[in-house]
């Protein structure tokens, strides 16, 4: 399986094989949409997918996030920065963590309402809660309240 250094992190195809020249191809926004593993060492590591959107701007699908190393606080965020800043794209969530994570908890759905409020996702999409584009604040405030409840 094929692994490049690319702005930092490795990088190499989550499922399946890719080439060294696919990869840099899909990771350069032309390529097909496939999901991609990455890892900065000892900071983050996740999966995420590219895509153009109907509009040719580029989407950036995150399915996981996983935060490494003994200090941890604001990595998340710095993580989300790095990833808007590298692709130039809007930021999308889909099922944070569900898959790798066993019990997923309401803590880490709480950050991702604080990274909607911040404007650094845009959306996010999962088995507990939504988050949709131009949600008002009343919304996200009774999200936060059943995720405190259950917490």
């Amino acid at each position: 399986m094929a692994e490049i250094e690319w702005k930092g992190a490795t990088w190499r195809a989550a499922y399946g094989d890719l080439s060294v020249k696919e990869l840099l191809t899909i990771l350069k926004g032309f390529g097909p949409m496939e999901i991609l593993e990455f890892e900065r060492p000892g900071r983050v590591r996740g999966q995420v997918s590219l895509s153009l959107s109907a509009k040719g701007q580029k989407q950036i699908t995150l399915y996981y996030l996983e935060v490494l190393g003994e200090r941890r606080r604001g990595r998340g965020r710095e993580a989300l920065e790095w990833l808007r800043g590298i692709f130039k794209g809007e930021l999308y969530v889909e099922d944070p963590g569900i898959i790798h994570v066993k019990n997923p908890n309401a803590e880490s759905l709480l950050f991702w309402i604080a990274m909607y409020r911040e404007g650094l996702i845009q959306a996010m999409e999962s088995e507990f809660c939504i988050l949709r584009p131009g949600m008002r604040e009343k919304e996200l405030t009774e999200i936060e309240k059943k995720l405190v409840e259950v917490r």
